[in-house]
């Protein structure tokens, strides 16, 4: 089995310089005000370059977005991947996630931009894409402690992430980013405890 062709590898590193393009174009500038041509200037590559790999500035910024949600799933990944317990975990993944509605590129481009730029539909089937798999596990290991009681799996996953969407936008909007992030995660914080059992510790 043969590797990657020099030509096949120009064209990956040519994707790659595109998309860091246009996130740095997208967070600065904006959806509307940002180019293909200015996405070009911006990669050091041809307009033609990046029609390669975009058909319209609509996949492009997808594109952005989606290196958006890889970046937060990696930071996600390193808190959990380093709690102590079950309960530890999710909260490590919380926090981080929702530190990351106070980074300013991914609060333009996720959080602000996506919505419209891509329509809700998309913009929620994407994130979900990413995360709500992930949410479901976690909750599957808070119910494996005792400690809690999860009523309806999926359900309560999807009631989770939005409000930890909401909970980003209501970031992303305020006059205070990070300051909004601390009441957020004191209000997801009770919303857990709401499916702690009776007799929980």
């Amino acid at each position: 089995m043969t590797g990657k062709s020099r030509r096949d590898e120009y064209a990956e590193q040519t994707r790659v310089a595109v998309v860091e393009a246009a996130v740095s174009l997208f967070a600065a500038s904006g959806y509307a005000a940002t180019t293909i041509d200015a996405v070009a200037a911006e990669a050091r590559v041809a307009k033609g370059g990046v029609y390669h790999h975009f058909a319209n500035k609509a996949e492009l910024f997808e594109a952005a977005f989606i290196a958006m949600e890889e970046r937060l799933l990696a930071r996600v990944m390193v808190a959990i991947n380093g709690a102590t317990d079950m309960e530890q975990m999710v909260l490590s993944g919380i926090d981080v996630f929702l530190a990351e509605c106070c980074e300013p590129d991914f609060r333009q481009i996720a959080l602000l931009e996506a919505p419209a730029a891509l329509g809700w539909a998309r913009w929620k089937e994407i994130d979900e894409q990413f995360f709500l798999g992930l949410m479901k596990g976690g909750l599957d290991d808070l119910a494996s402690t005792g400690r809690y009681e999860i009523p309806d799996g999926d359900l309560t996953a999807r009631v989770l992430l939005a409000a930890l969407t909401e909970a980003g936008l209501a970031a992303a909007t305020a006059a205070k980013p990070k300051a909004e992030v601390k009441r957020a995660t004191a209000v997801i914080r009770r919303l857990l405890d709401g499916l702690r059992v009776a007799d929980g510790d």
